[in-house]
């Protein structure tokens, strides 16, 4: 059944992510499939995320429990929003959106330029923003090991 879901999932990324309305190219994970679903949804891309995992989960007959777990790490993984992150789980999936976010500097450039419209610093003031919050909402393991990658992206920045 596990490999069942994972090749379900891998479709519907992959189908997701053809979509016009996907701004956030084909990095992505589970925790954000609202996000490159519908544009739309980005503010509240944890809450309504949470929802489509359900769905999705109910379909394959997950275990109940399961989801409720699946859909709290997902509801809890932004650092803007300031809920628990006491289980592993819900660090590792919000430990993982932010060092993601390291690795995905082309798509906030193409986020700030092509679909925000500002100018040149504007976007680069708002790049540079996004990636401090990121590495601020770390935990202090992942700081660690990702403070030289966090400089590094920074420095091709300024």
């Amino acid at each position: 059944m596990r490999k069942d879901i994972i090749k379900y999932l891998f479709k519907e990324v992959e189908y997701r992510c053809q979509l016009p309305t996907n701004f956030f190219g084909i990095g992505c994970f589970f925790h954000i499939i609202a996000s490159i679903t519908d544009y739309n949804l980005y503010e509240d891309h944890h809450t309504h995320g949470a929802e489509i995992a359900k769905k999705i989960l109910q379909g394959f007959k997950y275990d109940p429990d399961k989801i409720k777990l699946v859909q709290k790490c997902i509801r809890n993984h932004r650092g803007s929003v300031l809920n628990s992150k006491v289980t592993l789980e819900k660090l590792c999936v919000a430990d993982a959106d932010s060092i993601s976010h390291f690795d995905n500097v082309p798509s906030f450039l193409y986020l700030a330029y092509v679909n925000r419209k500002v100018g040149i610093d504007e976007g680069r003031e708002f790049v540079n923003n996004k990636l401090k919050r990121s590495f601020e909402k770390l935990s202090i393991r992942s700081k660690l090991l990702y403070k030289i990658k966090f400089e590094q992206v920074m420095s091709v920045l300024k």
